[in-house]
């Protein structure tokens, strides 16, 4: 698991270059765009990830919270930490096989950069171009412009010229109509008239002739400013199609813009963002140190305890059981002459371990460890004392007496723990002079067992 993490703050530095190198070209629009929404996607991942990696090792604490009184009360068997162990490598393998995902998502995320950076330039170029184009034209309407003017100038020149000629020939057709008029009066003067009016009509040839020349060169003026207006609204159709392609464009530009705009606004968001998960994954590596240490402390005690298990369970199965009851089988009285009388309490009741023996009344302790002994004896229509001894090999333990002064029934019981050796015996014995009363009620009870082994 911190290995998973290690390479996860791996694919975080990443992204983060990323990120760095769209905040060095600003320039590039939809450069930043792809690198923003690249990042974008990539942090979305990541903060699912970041989340699962959470949940993940929230379960694994729960777990070993779970796990520290059950290795406590020793109640955890092997089968279940082994089953517990390999659900933790199931955890490992998806978290690894979520990384290799990341990782892909991350590759995928690189080539669609690397194809927005390339598109980029290609329209960076095509609009350096269609400025280029759109100079030129300007310089061409410009010139244009210059030409029609001076067109324009010549033409208004030549219509004044050709309004004076035709001023110059209205006057001298009046002058011929009173010379005409006048020539019964003026025949001293025909001769001079005449001669003035060839010249006249020589000049009136000339201009006529000057006319029929300006007249061509103004109809030829006429076409070519018919030409030239035809250029000119052909040019002007362009430049109307060009003012709209650059008021397009210049719309578009603003739009690049204003996105350029809100992906710096949500890239600078998301750096705050990624500052945030990189602290996250840094106290969560922390945390997870700090689980790993726990978890390996807990595995050493868990070790440990299943070490003392093995132990115990040796030792369970190498002790023996050990247990006995049995009750004297003579029915009436039984006393004990002038020496103290070994009880033998020859009614097996149950006789675990076969320490105790039925034949002599003694039991023999069969391992090293701490017994527990009880006794019950009764006399019955007794007005005198009722005495027991019980003896560990030959030293007395306990001698006891109960005196009975309405002459019925009565009793004497006690019990106590010893620890005996292998080979140490135990009985019970009736004092010199004293009796018991035995019947198939089983009164006297003589009973022992294995409290531990030592």
């Amino acid at each position: 698991m911190g290995v998973a993490i290690m390479i996860l703050v791996l694919l975080f530095s990443m992204c983060g270059g990323l990120t760095q190198s769209t905040q060095r070209r600003p320039q590039t629009g939809r450069r930043s765009s792809g690198a923003a929404a690249g990042a974008a996607g990539v942090s979305s991942a990541l903060m699912s990830t970041l989340l699962d990696i959470s949940a993940e090792l929230m379960s694994l604490r729960d777990l070993v919270q779970k796990l520290r009184p059950l290795v406590v009360e020793q109640g955890m068997t092997i089968a279940e930490l082994q089953a517990t162990l390999g659900l933790t490598q199931d955890e490992l393998k998806s978290t690894k096989s979520l990384l290799h995902q990341l990782e892909a998502e991350n590759d995928g995320v690189k080539e669609r950069l690397a194809a927005s950076e390339t598109k980029v330039e290609a329209l960076e170029s095509l609009n350096a171009a269609q400025e280029a184009q759109l100079t030129a034209v300007k310089a061409r309407l410009t010139t244009t412009e210059s030409d029609v003017g001076g067109l324009r100038k010549e033409t208004a020149a030549q219509s004044a010229d050709l309004r004076s000629v035709a001023e110059r020939v209205a006057a001298t057709e009046t002058d011929m109509e009173h010379v005409k008029a006048d020539t019964g009066a003026l025949d001293a003067d025909l001769t001079a008239t005449k001669t003035e009016v060839t010249n006249l009509a020589k000049e009136s040839v000339a201009q006529h002739t000057h006319l029929t020349a300006v007249k061509t060169k103004v109809m030829g003026l006429v076409k070519d400013n018919e030409a030239q207006h035809t250029g000119l609204a052909t040019l002007k159709a362009d430049v109307v199609r060009l003012t709209k392609d650059n008021a397009a464009q210049h719309a578009d530009l603003t739009t690049v813009k204003t996105e350029v705009n809100n992906l710096n606004k949500e890239n600078a968001a998301q750096d705050t963002r990624l500052s945030a998960i990189e602290t996250e994954v840094e106290d969560l590596e922390m945390a997870n140190a700090a689980l790993e240490a726990e978890l390996a402390a807990v595995k050493t005690r868990l070790a440990a305890t299943e070490t003392n298990v093995d132990n115990l369970e040796e030792k369970v199965t190498e002790t023996p059981k050990v247990a006995f009851s049995a009750a004297l089988t003579k029915s009436g009285y039984t006393e004990a002459g002038n020496k103290d009388l070994n009880l033998v309490f020859s009614t097996i009741i149950s006789n675990v371990g076969q320490a105790y023996s039925s034949t002599t009344g003694f039991f023999t302790a069969p391992v090293k460890g701490v017994y527990y002994f009880r006794f019950n004896v009764m006399d019955i229509l007794s007005t005198r004392w009722m005495y027991i001894k019980m003896f560990k090999n030959e030293e007395q333990v306990m001698f006891l007496g109960e005196y009975d002064s309405n002459g019925s029934w009565s009793y004497l019981s006690s019990g106590v723990t010893l620890q005996l050796d292998v080979g140490d015996v135990v009985n019970m014995r009736l004092p010199v002079g004293y009796r018991v009363y035995g019947s198939s009620d089983n009164h006297n009870i003589f009973s022992g067992f294995l409290l531990f082994a030592l």
